[in-house]
């Protein structure tokens, strides 16, 4: 049941990731959905609620204290504002989705480090190669929201 859990809440954060990335084009197309939905921080705040959501409601870690969930939210609504052009010149999917993975570490203070490790490195390459690889605007986006929670379950 967890898992079932776990892919419907990766794919809630799929949508709100490609929400956010839709932008103007996205209220032209649905003028009767508020504009905010559209707007890279409901992106942002809904992605990292989602995630750090899913980490309390399926106790995919260990029992943390208040503030690891309040730290883990705002690195990752950190991560997620930018993908690394003003440093690599070039949208680096590699390094957001690697900045994406480091968003836990609080949480690893009550847990393994090796862990969060392996989630960087799993959750960089796959939003790396995935941005590569997939043609679509749409689902490149939705797929690089899905990620963030799913590869929550290497924490485990």
């Amino acid at each position: 049941m967890i898992y079932l859990w776990l892919f419907l809440l990766s794919c809630l954060s799929g949508v709100l990731y490609r929400l956010g990335g839709w932008g103007g084009e996205g209220r032209e197309k649905y003028p009767n959905v508020p504009g905010w939905v559209f707007d890279s921080k409901a992106r942002d705040v809904g992605c990292s609620l989602v995630a750090v959501g899913t980490v309390g409601l399926l106790g995919l870690l260990p029992p943390a204290p208040w503030w690891a969930y309040l730290l883990s939210f705002l690195l990752l609504f950190g991560a997620l504002t930018t993908y690394w052009d003003f440093l690599f010149g070039y949208d680096n999917f590699y390094m957001h989705g690697a900045m994406c993975g480091l968003a836990f570490a609080p949480f690893m203070w009550f847990g393994e480090p090796l862990e969060l490790g392996i989630r960087i490195l799993v959750l960089g390459t796959l939003m790396g190669v995935w941005s590569g690889i997939v043609g679509k605007d749409w689902l490149e986006e939705f797929g690089r929201g899905f990620f963030i929670p799913i590869t929550l379950i290497t924490l485990c």
